[in-house]
């Protein structure tokens, strides 16, 4: 066991950071990327709709489409949302699926005639609305053989804390395996070492996240001359985010050790709250051409996040477990300022029957920022220096792109079509670039002078490594692949 445990010695090194502190680069990702989640029909059309408008979604697009609107309108879209993923784990293909029901988006738009007034400008729009965002309601599984082991990575962070300190030290890791003996202490060298053989051990771990992430948006827009709109929204960001991990490995080798398998359970609850701006115009040259452009500005969030963690154990003579009075438990603030985004659109009119509209967004992913929280008054906060440079050393800027169709077939029938491509954020000399994501959407729509109704089926395939620890280790890589199902049907009213 100490010659395994000199061979993996070196492992804890990258691991060290997000297993001591529960905050890093990876946080400043999951809320710094967004999805667009509007109505059927915006949906249909891959989410490109940023020099169009009429339609409650482009808050979140650009809000200049808001002032496209001449009647007062109502409107809601509902979200059926399936969901597979297939993980890879050293050559092992498993796959786990889901299913959960959402609100896309709900809102009035109060349209105002200000035509009378002989400025050039026709119609004003103030608008509420939800939009959600972000959704984390998802499973993930791996599991197969591997000689690398978690048990390692706790004795090693373990190193030069003695048993009576390490429940306070190391209370969520090392503590909890030395408290099941699945971690011998060396006092000689004061050195943790684990029961573990020369073996590989298998594998097993269960991923589950809930929750998501939306804005309550207040708006206003103007629409002059029926050739140039304008508005802006301020967003109230809310954030719910929930994930708990179980990882289980068993021993194949068991020769000279009473372990057999340990279970490792770790949860996390993520609660916030943010605020962000968002500007737009679009602008029509000639009566066949639309040009938009929108800004939206960092989002500032104010974070909390709570987390426990407990482990079992079993041996030849029966399993080992934490008390439940002695689970560790831990709570933080902290604050994040996620990137701003910038879109360009173009779209063209094809006889005033369809459209075809194209979204550039760029989004500099390594421009986001964790922050401590000063309300905390402590004297010297931590400053997140080392998880802000793995922001910057990480990830890119990338260039989204979303096309999308809408061609009326027969009177007040439309038919729609999108599709989105997404680069992954990451670096090239990070090593985990993979080919972007990719979405592909369809739907139908109706609609009279006074009622709407709209449905659409949008398809999404997302590719992503993870590393259950320590990711200079190829083995400790499972490779996911997981294909999103939306269906949303909206229904609106024109006031």
């Amino acid at each position: 066991m100490i010659i395994r445990q000199l061979y993996i010695s070196a492992i804890f090194v990258l691991t060290l950071g997000s297993l001591l502190h529960a905050q890093n680069e990876n946080d400043v990702l999951r809320y710094s990327t967004t999805d667009v989640f509007g109505s059927a029909r915006v949906e249909a059309m891959a989410g490109s709709f940023g020099a169009l408008g009429a339609d409650l979604s482009v808050v979140n697009i650009n809000p200049a489409g808001l002032g496209r609107f001449s009647k007062s309108d109502v409107s809601i879209s509902l979200n059926n949302n399936y969901i597979e993923t297939f993980g890879t784990y050293n050559g092992t293909t498993v796959g786990v699926n889901n299913n959960n029901f959402v609100i896309n988006n709900a809102g009035v738009v109060i349209t105002n005639d200000i035509s009378q007034e002989n400025t050039g400008r026709k119609y004003s729009q103030f608008t509420i609305s939800y939009n959600r965002l972000k959704n984390f309601n998802y499973q993930r599984k791996y599991e197969g053989q591997n000689f690398y082991s978690l048990l390692d990575v706790f004795a090693n962070i373990g190193e030069g804390i003695a048993p009576p300190a390490i429940y306070d030290e190391r209370p969520f890791t090392t503590g909890l395996a030395y408290d099941v003996f699945a971690l011998d202490y060396d006092q000689s060298n004061g050195v943790y070492t684990s029961r573990l053989t020369m073996g590989d051990n298998y594998h097993e771990r269960l991923i589950n996240s809930e929750g998501g992430m939306g804005d309550f948006s207040i708006s206003y827009s103007e629409n002059y001359m029926n050739q140039f709109y304008y508005g802006g929204s301020i967003g109230f960001r809310r954030v719910n985010y929930y994930q708990s991990y179980d990882h289980t490995e068993t021993l194949l080798d068991t020769v000279g050790t009473s372990l057999r398998s340990f279970n490792y359970m770790y949860e996390q609850e993520t609660q916030g709250v943010g605020l962000n701006l968002k500007l737009g115009l679009i602008y029509l040259p000639v009566d066949e051409v639309r040009l938009g452009l929108s800004y939206e500005s960092p989002t500032i969030l104010s974070l909390e996040d709570n987390w426990t963690a407990d482990m079992t154990a079993t041996h030849d003579d029966g399993i080992k477990y934490i008390e439940p009075q002695f689970v560790p438990k831990g709570n933080f603030s902290y604050n994040m300022t996620t990137p701003m985004k910038v879109r360009g659109s173009f779209a063209y009119i094809i006889n005033l029957r369809g459209a075809i509209n194209v979204d550039l967004e760029v989004a500099r992913y390594g421009q986001g920022k964790l922050r401590p929280d000063q309300s905390q008054n402590s004297f010297n906060p931590y400053g997140f220096e080392i998880e802000n440079a793995e922001v910057n050393n990480q990830f890119r800027t990338v260039l989204n792109t979303r096309i999308g169709f809408e061609y009326m077939i027969l009177r007040d029938f439309f038919i729609r079509a999108g599709y989105a491509y997404l680069p992954q954020p990451y670096k090239p000399e990070v090593g985990n670039i993979m080919k972007g994501n990719q979405t592909f959407s369809g739907g139908i729509g109706w609609e009279n002078d006074w009622f709407k109704i709209d449905a659409s089926y949008r398809q999404t395939t997302l590719n992503y490594d993870y590393y259950a620890f320590d990711p200079s280790k190829i083995e400790n890589r499972t490779r996911f692949q997981s294909t999103l199902h939306n269906i949303v049907i909206s229904a609106g009213l024109k006031l």
